[in-house]
């Protein structure tokens, strides 16, 4: 046993009893340390939220995209998106089976140009009629009828899908994070840690103080740029079906079996 203690092994390595280690590794740059220890306790301060505003911008070649939703883990949730001239307006759910959105004026009026410009009678017909009978009206969203799809009111509502999105996603496995020196961010006081994600510059804002929330990011990939802010951690989410007055059922009125957005 002395002699296997005392003699060396092979090239680079060293040998304590029986167990093989390798020489120690150089001491990781103290702006690595933070910045791993920060992402870690930001991290589990996100996971461990009940509720959540998740505010995105995402802007590229032929593309500009806007959401903002207060969410929970109930399905509550309120907000607004802009997914293009023709697809804005807010949303409300109030359960997994419950929800609403109600087009913007501005979406009604490019829906109606649309059908105007498309030469074809039956279609600008259509188009006056359904934009006509949805100004200022909220449409209950059929979200049992259809296997929910990636944008779907019930999987852009839920907290806990949002979550579970991004415990598997790039925020959880950053390589190289370093903290670098607060600055100022869309109004306040920051800790930015710089990360790449796949060969991915990123971005990531910490709220400074002796909580380290995570309030944003920003990313840009093949031309695309993704901006996100996090906001109202644990605020109640203020969800109330509309009255039914203002109330129309897609499906009653013909919009069921096709696109939200069809003209």
């Amino acid at each position: 046993m002395g002699a296997l203690v005392s003699c060396g092994g092979g090239e680079g390595k060293v040998y304590e009893g029986l167990v093989e280690r390798t020489p120690s590794e150089p001491p990781k740059p103290a702006d690595e340390v933070r910045g791993e220890r920060l992402s870690g306790e930001a991290m589990e301060l996100l996971k461990s939220a009940d509720t959540l505003r998740i505010s995105a911008e995402i802007t590229g070649p032929a593309k500009h995209q806007k959401i903002s939703v207060h969410m929970d883990r109930h399905n509550r949730c309120t907000g607004t998106f802009d997914d293009g001239p023709t697809k804005s307006g807010d949303i409300v759910m109030i359960s997994a089976k419950e929800a609403y959105f109600r087009f913007s004026g501005e979406a009604l009026d490019a829906i109606r140009a649309a059908g105007e410009a498309s030469g074809r009678p039956e279609v600008a017909a259509r188009a006056r009629e359904r934009t006509a009978l949805a100004r200022g009206k909220y449409m209950r969203i059929p979200t049992e009828r259809r296997a929910p799809s990636a944008a779907s009111p019930a999987q852009m509502c839920d907290l806990g899908t949002a979550l579970g999105d991004l415990d598997g996603g790039s925020l959880t496995d950053l390589s190289g994070t370093r903290a670098l020196p607060e600055r100022q961010w869309h109004g306040r006081r920051v800790t930015p840690l710089e990360a790449t994600d796949g060969g991915n510059d990123m971005t990531v804002y910490l709220a400074t103080g002796d909580k380290p929330y995570l309030v944003g990011m920003t990313q840009t990939k093949d031309d695309v740029r993704m901006e996100m802010e996090m906001s109202d951690y644990d605020k109640p989410v203020v969800a109330r079906a509309p009255d039914p007055s203002l109330v129309l059922d897609l499906a009653d009125v013909g919009l069921g079996g096709g696109s939200l957005f069809e003209v």
